[in-house]
């Protein structure tokens, strides 16, 4: 089989003030742009950023934010799927407020140019969306195959069964859009984006919301966008391929060779893919 070889741009996308919601796409279209012009075909993109419109209701209590935003979800999902289709890039649109039967979900919809629109929403959600915002849980995961590319949506990366779910559907990219308040909130992640590369020996794309809207629900922001990878002598020594200035907008850009990826679980300094136990450890029993 042809080796893949796919250039990845992870975005960190800066809140900025805005008058209409027409400035909101414009900014969505620069920075997607930007990646394009730098030759990417894959482009990932943070957890609600969405929540950028908020300039348009300073007034807005947070409890109010998920039906308020709702109200984009077409507009969103369309804006993704027209660019993906007239570029050719697969977008990994960040994440925004989606109403289903069930209730509105953190949704998150990558637009493929041949596939169309895939959809999926966060299945672990923090104790804000429960509490403060009465979001619902979703189901599933998201898969994009001629990509090797799956999502899993900020919290959803600190377990590490989603991760290795969608490894063992034959995903080698895993795309991790995230939003993260504190200093700890963002460690977190990137700590448990690296634990999923190296258990799962895969890259992952971590695309981080920063600034702020200076009120609930982003008092603040804190991150940088990378591209990960695991820690083994073909690879960089902190597992990080690209990555972006803290806490400032930008895009980091990285070429992966997706078989060179798989490779690394034959020929790699350990192979934590396939030594990983199944089977339940016994406990109390001594040597």
């Amino acid at each position: 089989m042809e080796a893949l070889k796919i250039k990845v741009a992870s975005v960190a996308w800066k809140i900025r003030k805005i008058a209409s919601d027409s400035e909101f796409f414009a900014h969505f279209y620069d920075l997607v742009e930007q990646a394009y012009d730098a030759g990417a075909n894959v482009v990932v993109l943070p957890e609600l950023q969405v929540l950028e419109l908020l300039h348009l209701e300073p007034q807005l209590k947070e409890v109010h934010v998920p039906e308020y935003l709702v109200q984009y979800s077409d507009a969103f999902e369309d804006w993704i799927q027209r660019i993906s289709t007239s570029s050719g890039l697969t977008l990994v649109g960040g994440s925004y407020f989606k109403k289903t039967d069930a209730g509105i979900v953190n949704a998150c919809a990558v637009g493929h140019p041949s596939l169309g629109l895939v959809v999926g929403a966060k299945n672990n959600l923090t104790r804000y969306e429960r509490e403060i915002w009465g979001l619902t849980t979703g189901n599933s995961l998201v898969k994009i195959p001629d990509r090797r590319l799956g999502v899993t949506i900020c919290y959803d990366s600190e377990f590490p069964e989603s991760g290795r779910a969608l490894a063992e559907e034959g995903v080698v990219i895993q795309c991790v859009p995230a939003f993260t308040e504190t200093e700890h909130g963002f460690h977190r992640v990137r700590w448990c984006c690296h634990a999923r590369t190296i258990e799962n020996q895969v890259f992952v794309v971590h695309s981080s919301l920063v600034g702020d809207l200076g009120r609930e629900p982003v008092p603040s922001t804190y991150g940088s966008s990378a591209i990960l990878c695991p820690a083994h002598q073909m690879f960089p020594a902190k597992g990080i391929l690209a990555e972006t200035d803290l806490n400032k907008e930008g895009v980091a850009i990285a070429d992966l060779d997706l078989d060179f990826g798989e490779e690394c679980r034959e020929t790699g300094d350990v192979q934590n893919w396939h030594d990983r136990h199944s089977s339940e450890w016994p406990l109390g029993r001594s040597l």
